[in-house]
């Protein structure tokens, strides 16, 4: 069974996607499918079809049309997976597979929750209804990570077949090769992420600063950008003293910055599982998340913690956490792993992707 991912961006700086669709790609080329990936940036060592872009608005290029046709032409296309909404490598693949008759799964990766149409939300709204609804509700199945993005989609394509499915961790391996020696004697708490004003990175921030007297400091790991400025003002106001609060920066080798920070927190207002929350937990790091990033409720009681993104509750989470010694805190992080590798791992959840494209192929 041939397979194709649509991903407009596969490089590093695409963060989430490009890590879930690299595991579902490797998953499925390891039990026998020919699976391969379409995107217009990936990294040198990226084993990637690439099409050639020209940094038009809406990602648009002729190339698109030409590279799907000559793909399947090579070899016809038995499914094509498109990851994301919002660009023009979506649109088109999605007008090919139904030009051509090929059924389509199409993972938003939480790009239509209510949270994120906030941001352009006239010229999102009128793209979704003008053009890409049409097309989309043709897909063969809309994937939902959670289960709010699952009713979400379902209020938004009411006449579809819509299947949750998890994002997923190898429990083997996390996959990162980091060359970071191990600083066990530096007491940090670890955001890591896109800077970007859904991640609740203020309010992380605002309520590290609520915490009296503490030898702990807030490492924030993240692309620079202009958002940045705005959390280094927040920064000022809460009075935190110089050193207190370390921007790093993009961080490619990241296991180590994990394993050793005491906690990751997470404080999104809106998210479908990030992957950061199911790799700190496979290292044995305990995480505070949110509510709204749609993690099992079991994370409650199973050595995370989840809270809504408000000062108040991170505040209270961080307390509980900061009074731990390193045994619980260790106790804790075992727990979150053996409750990650039973719910989101690639060995115990891979037969509901092999599911779902099978299906495809009988129907």
């Amino acid at each position: 069974m041939k397979i194709l991912h649509i991903v407009e961006d596969f490089s590093l700086e695409s963060g989430g996607v490009r890590t879930v669709v690299k595991a579902l790609n490797s998953e499925l080329i390891s039990n026998g499918y020919d699976s391969l990936i379409l995107s217009e940036k990936k990294e040198k060592e990226d084993d990637v079809v690439v099409v050639k872009g020209r940094d038009l608005p809406w990602k648009y290029s002729k190339n698109w049309s030409r590279t799907l046709l000559d793909i399947h032409k090579s070899k016809p296309i038995d499914c094509i997976h498109i990851h994301g909404v919002w660009m023009y490598p979506q649109f088109i693949a999605s007008k090919f597979a139904i030009e051509h008759k090929i059924p389509f799964v199409l993972s938003p990766h939480g790009m239509y929750e209510p949270w994120l149409w906030k941001q352009g939300g006239l010229k999102k709204k009128l793209y979704f209804n003008l053009l890409a609804k049409k097309k989309f509700s043709k897909s063969a199945v809309l994937h939902a990570i959670t289960k709010s993005e699952k009713e979400n989609l379902q209020h938004l394509f009411a006449d579809s077949t819509v299947q949750e499915i998890p994002n997923l961790i190898k429990t083997r391996q996390v996959g990162f090769e980091d060359k970071l020696e191990k600083k066990t004697s530096e007491k940090y708490l670890l955001f890591i992420g896109r800077l970007d004003p859904i991640k609740g990175i203020d309010v992380f921030i605002k309520a590290f600063s609520q915490l009296s007297s503490n030898e702990f400091t807030l490492k924030i790991a993240g692309a620079f950008n202009s958002y940045k400025n705005e959390l280094e003002s927040y920064v000022k106001e809460c009075n935190l003293d110089k050193g207190k609060v370390e921007f790093l920066g993009f961080v490619k080798e990241k296991t180590v910055l994990i394993e050793n920070a005491f906690i990751v927190v997470t404080p999104s207002h809106s998210e479908v599982i990030g992957m950061v929350n199911l790799e700190a937990a496979i290292l044995k790091t305990p995480v505070i998340s949110t509510h709204q990033t749609g993690l099992d409720p079991g994370w409650n009681s199973n050595g995370g913690m989840l809270v809504n993104p408000t000062v108040s509750e991170v505040t209270a989470a961080l307390k509980t956490a900061l009074s731990w010694t390193v045994l619980e805190r260790n106790e804790y992080g075992n727990t979150l792993s053996d409750f990650v590798t039973k719910k989101y791992s690639w060995e115990h959840r891979l037969l509901d992707w092999v599911h779902l494209y099978e299906n495809l192929k009988d129907g």
